[in-house]
């Protein structure tokens, strides 16, 4: 447990503690017979003694906690916690009545710690199991938690492999035909292959990255097709200078360009231009894919892997608070546009 995530544990229960001493001394002080009742310096005194005393006791109550759960023992933790209960309070009230009797010297005891245990040990056990069922709640939200970030982190993984193959496939199916036609453009695109697949390695299983690393991952994409189209592939990339540092899903721009290249500038011979643009906007980083290409041929649009899944990763990165947009371009094409909360690896929000 590190040092700082210790000493706000030991803040937080500290303060719980006065909190709950301070509480019963009010009760002590206002709310008993007349008869029962002290000055607020032995009612202060008498409970934040008996509070703090538990809130040291804490991490054994802890300690007893994880060792012996019903999920693992089953029933037989009942017993071990029942004994715990009886022990841990007998501890707490000892060591709280010989702090009164004989440091603070309060006359809540009456001179004998049998009147301790006699007036406080059944409003005092139930201590030990609200703090027991304390740390279960929280060590279960806290599990919830952090399986539902594994669970997200195993489905982004998921769709990201999905997607680097289906990319891979369609790369080596190229240089496969260009060993015919053209060696030497096979090795330069064999060549321009390796090191867009060392960034994919160098990634590190990042799921965002900043719009100028995706874009040069996405320019290194490009000069592989670019080989193969030569001429017929015309590319304007215009991104203001503000955006490059906004964080979009990693991989996330590739499957885009990659359709429109292959669905709507390969099918016709004279080729055509793509088109990249981004910007801020509201909060939002917006960057949108455009191509004068074929455009699609079915209406409703039929979307393949790349849209699916990038759907997919933006819906379990941002919930609603991203989109995806498609549709045909001005004169023919398509154009895809992603937006995103714009936000920097430094956590800088718009």
């Amino acid at each position: 447990m590190p040092k700082r995530f210790r000493a706000k544990t030991v803040v937080l229960v500290f303060f719980g503690a006065t909190v709950a001493g301070v509480y019963f001394a009010t009760q002590l002080r206002l709310a008993y017979p007349s008869d029962f009742r002290r000055p607020w310096g032995d009612a202060l005194a008498v409970n934040l003694t008996h509070y703090w005393i538990w809130g040291a006791l804490v991490p054994v109550v802890v300690f007893l906690g994880r060792r012996f759960r019903f999920e693992n023992q089953g029933w037989l933790a009942l017993p071990v916690h029942a004994a715990a209960s009886i022990v841990l309070t007998t501890v707490e009230l000892a060591a709280a009545g010989l702090i009164l009797l004989y440091a603070v010297r309060v006359p809540e005891t009456e001179g004998s710690l049998l009147k301790v245990f006699q007036r406080n040990f059944h409003s005092s056990l139930p201590t030990y199991w609200l703090i027991l069922f304390v740390y279960w709640a929280l060590d279960y939200a806290g599990r919830a938690a952090r399986l539902k970030v594994s669970l997200t982190e195993a489905r982004l993984d998921a769709l990201k492999t999905q997607l680097n193959p289906h990319f891979l496939f369609n790369t080596l199916n190229s240089i496969s035909s260009l060993m015919y036609t053209d060696t030497e453009a096979a090795d330069r695109m064999m060549t321009r292959l390796s090191d867009l697949l060392r960034s994919t390695i160098h990634n590190n299983g990042a799921q965002e990255v900043t719009l100028r690393e995706e874009l040069e991952f996405v320019d290194r994409y490009l000069e592989i097709e670019k080989i193969r189209f030569e001429e017929r592939l015309r590319v304007r990339i215009d991104v203001e200078p503000a955006a490059l540092d906004g964080l979009v899903p990693a991989f996330s721009l590739q499957p885009l360009v990659e359709n429109a290249v292959r669905h709507g500038i390969g099918p016709l011979e004279s080729g055509g231009s793509l088109a990249i643009e981004g910007r801020r906007a509201n909060g939002r980083l917006v960057v949108r894919i455009t191509d004068d290409g074929a455009g699609p041929r079915e209406q409703p649009i039929r979307e393949g892997i790349g849209l699916t899944n990038t759907r997919a990763r933006l819906d379990e990165l941002y919930g609603g608070a991203a989109s995806l947009q498609t549709g045909n371009g001005n004169g023919g094409g398509f154009f895809v546009e992603l937006a995103v909360p714009y936000r920097t690896p430094g956590g800088v929000r718009a």
